[in-house]
């Protein structure tokens, strides 16, 4: 009988492939296996030496707090940032929570933002954002009011030489932290903006400002007793008139009248 010499042949070197093959898996599966084995270790050595380097960090007196350094305060006392904080000198620097910390902080209705960083090895430094009032507001009393709307308590003793607004309304609940209506604040930032951009009353400064009215201002200045009323729709047009006049007005034998009206067209309306 005759031998298939070709099909052993060739059943010889597949099976020698298959080996092969066989050979390379196992190799390759110890490889991956050997290596996630070293980082798994590594991984875990890594989180040991960690938590021994915490521990370290924890128990040594040079790792407490020996320097807390307030930054951004100029109306709020340092010392009172500091209380708000939480944090006090000799406490160990793992115990700072900068969370609490800027939490506490953000108690403040005077404090936009804060942050708070450690630095190793003994200091934390407390990073803070005031509000920045732009005028204060009569509503049942007396707040200030920043550039968001938000109504601000009083210091002791305040005095400021912002326009003192009324004819606004923060709802039912008129409080320190609350916000003004977004139409009253859209108004009075729009107002307030002309008042800058004119430049044209820079030495006559408004002191009082009414917006009770559903489109007329009634405005006081600075040293004098003329009550203005503008219809805040003119914008910076309005404003340029009034400083027209106020120039004629002073340099007049007559002076400043009691009441001038500057809601028309081409109409100046003026009583002594």
């Amino acid at each position: 009988m005759n031998k298939r010499v070709g099909a052993n042949r060739r059943k010889k070197r597949s099976d020698v492939i298959r080996k092969i093959k066989t050979g390379r898996l196992v190799r390759r599966a110890f490889s991956w296996s050997a290596g996630a084995f070293l980082a798994a270790a590594l991984c875990v050595g890594g989180v040991v030496a960690a938590r021994g380097l915490w521990a370290k960090l924890g128990s040594s007196d040079r790792f407490t707090v020996h320097t807390i350094e307030v930054r951004g305060a100029r109306r709020i006392d340092a010392a009172e940032i500091s209380r708000l904080s939480g944090l006090h000198e000799g406490m160990r620097m793992i115990d700072v929570n900068p969370h609490a910390a800027e939490k506490g902080i953000g108690g403040n209705y005077w404090i936009r933002k804060a942050n708070v960083t450690r630095r190793f090895p003994d200091k934390v430094v407390l990073c803070v954002e005031e509000r920045a009032p732009i005028a204060l507001v009569n509503a049942s009393r007396v707040y200030y009011l920043d550039d968001e709307g938000v109504l601000l308590p009083l210091f002791q003793g305040t005095y400021s030489d912002l326009p003192v607004i009324s004819g606004i309304t923060a709802g039912a609940d008129c409080s320190v932290g609350k916000k003004i209506s977004a139409e009253n604040m859209r108004r009075v930032k729009s107002f307030l903006a002309v008042i800058e951009k004119s430049g044209v009353l820079s030495a006559r400064r408004p002191s009082q400002i009414d917006f009770s009215g559903a489109s007329v201002v009634k405005l006081t200045m600075e040293n004098s007793r003329t009550l203005v009323e503008l219809d805040d729709k003119l914008g910076l047009v309005g404003i340029t008139r009034l400083k027209g006049l106020t120039d004629v007005f002073e340099s007049s034998s007559e002076g400043m009248p009691k009441r001038i009206n500057l809601c028309y067209d081409n109409l100046a309306y003026a009583q002594w």
